[in-house]
């Protein structure tokens, strides 16, 4: 263990790079030298931790260090690798809820198809989505019976999105919607960086009995353009997260809060 910081010093470069966005996130900015003395690693191998994450639209790189990206340029399967042992955690948890029959509207989010991967293959379930790689996850669940609501497909979102999808999703009930986030500010609302991907988000809440949050830790306390919904209409939160204050606030407004 580095002096300086309770990391361990032999994570894998997947595993720093979600750490150190979740520094970023935490404190608005980094300094690559600082960040190679406390995890153990030499400074070339932060500045390409920087680079991947700025490829990514995670983060904005400065000469030494990196900032918050408070609006990210997205990229679905670059985010995707991003922290996928903590979004696969998060997504088994979530999928442990999930009751036999159920009709689950899905937006979209990476972590949101580790929890379709994560359903077990023999639980009848009906999948019910805008997002191609969500549909494309839950085609190979045995089980499932997967609809796909058209519109115009975002190429960031990789969803269909507009006036056709969200007149499509007006006219559902769902058991339960299930959520990704690209933020949940310190005013405790959920926040998103493209405005149809919000509003859709938001009309998928109001057609659900309950709504499932999967957030990874750098997204609580995260600022994002475009207002989804005050994070009270949450019924369950699946986060990585440790004990915060921000956390705490969130209990309080009667959420549950289950930690992968």
């Amino acid at each position: 263990m580095s002096a300086g910081t309770d990391e361990p010093a032999a994570l894998s470069p997947e595993e720093r790079q979600a750490s150190i966005l979740a520094r970023v996130n935490a404190a608005g900015r980094v300094l690559a030298a600082s960040l190679a003395q406390e995890y153990g690693v030499s400074e070339d191998s932060i500045r390409r931790d920087l680079r991947d994450l700025a490829d990514a639209g995670l983060v904005q790189r400065f000469h030494g260090g990196a900032a918050r990206a408070v609006t990210p340029a997205l990229d679905f399967h670059r985010r995707e690798s991003i922290g996928a042992a903590e979004k696969q955690r998060i997504g088994r948890a979530a999928a442990a809820a999930i009751p036999e029959g159920a009709t689950l509207l899905v937006d979209s989010s990476t972590t949101v198809v580790h929890f379709v991967r994560s359903l077990s293959p023999a639980l009848p379930v009906r999948i019910i989505t805008t997002a191609v790689d969500v549909a494309a996850a839950a085609l190979d669940h045995a089980a499932a019976e997967v609809i796909l609501l058209g519109g115009r497909l975002g190429k960031l979102t990789r969803s269909a999105t507009g006036a056709g999808a969200v007149e499509a999703v007006r006219a559902l009930r769902a058991d339960y919607c299930v959520l990704g986030t690209c933020g949940v500010d310190n005013n405790l609302m959920l926040r998103a960086d493209d405005f149809d991907d919000a509003y859709l988000k938001s009309t998928m809440i109001k057609a659900s009995n309950k709504t499932l949050l999967l957030a990874t830790a750098e997204r609580l306390g995260q600022v994002a353009t475009y207002e989804v919904a005050p994070v009270s209409v949450v019924s369950t939160l699946f986060t990585s997260s440790p004990e915060s204050a921000i956390l705490k606030r969130i209990r309080e407004l009667g959420v549950d809060v289950e930690t992968a």
